[in-house]
């Protein structure tokens, strides 16, 4: 199966004055354990080309999935060249992973483009993935009958609480544990920093870094039931 990982492009953290981007071990785990099972993976990013790692996630000592992962000269490569959603036809994937980041709180909300295409492979009996901060991407999307696609469906993210305690609640532009509520959804999590993924119908979500082996399991367990 053809799996698109959209990942973010924005690297500004608010006013901080610190750098931001995706987070390394919401990527490296499910990318994979999904490559693993043996799908095809094809990165994505709103803007396309490069695409930077959180300097916070890079703290990853021996951790061989992550050093495999972030070290292989084939993967730098396509994190170097990201394609464009432009160039993306939803046709050719059954599943779309929106990786997490602090990043992703900036780009993917507004992106018209990322959200058609993830609209259509789930209107089209396909799989919508989003871990820690990328349901950032539900912010904005709504199915063809105008209702926001998350509405009475159970989901995780990075928590309010979570994001008060890396004292980010007043630089990110929404809380988004706050903003899945008020679109309708019903927000399930575990204690902070806690492993927690949900899984409602053909939507997976997770709620931070710890969750992204127990995530990328979930994705192949739902690829397994199309």
């Amino acid at each position: 199966m053809k799996v698109l990982f959209v990942l973010t492009n924005h690297t500004e953290l608010g006013s901080t004055g610190k750098k931001t981007g995706y987070f390394l071990r919401e990527v490296a785990y499910p990318y994979s354990i999904i490559k693993k099972a043996g799908h095809d993976i094809t990165l994505c990013s709103p803007a396309g080309g490069p695409v930077h790692a959180d300097p916070l996630s890079l703290d990853y000592g021996d951790d061989e999935t992550i050093i495999n992962f972030y070290e292989n000269d084939n993967i730098k490569n396509e994190l170097s060249k990201t394609n464009k959603p432009e160039s993306i036809d939803s046709r050719d994937f059954k599943c779309i992973v929106f990786a997490g980041g602090h990043g992703t709180m900036w780009d993917f909300p507004d992106c018209n483009k990322l959200q058609l295409i993830a609209k259509e492979i789930y209107e089209n009996d396909g799989l919508i993935a989003a871990i820690c901060h990328g349901p950032a991407i539900f912010a904005n999307l709504k199915l063809s009958d105008g209702k926001f696609l998350v509405s009475g469906k159970k989901i995780s993210c990075f928590t309010d609480d979570e994001e008060k305690h890396v004292k980010l609640e007043n630089e990110v532009p929404f809380l988004l544990e706050s903003k899945m509520k008020s679109i309708g959804a019903t927000h399930t999590k575990a204690d902070k920093f806690q492993s927690h993924y949900e899984v409602d119908g053909r939507i997976i979500t997770a709620q931070n870094p710890p969750s992204s082996i127990d995530f990328g399991k979930a994705i192949i367990n739902a690829i397994n039931k199309l």
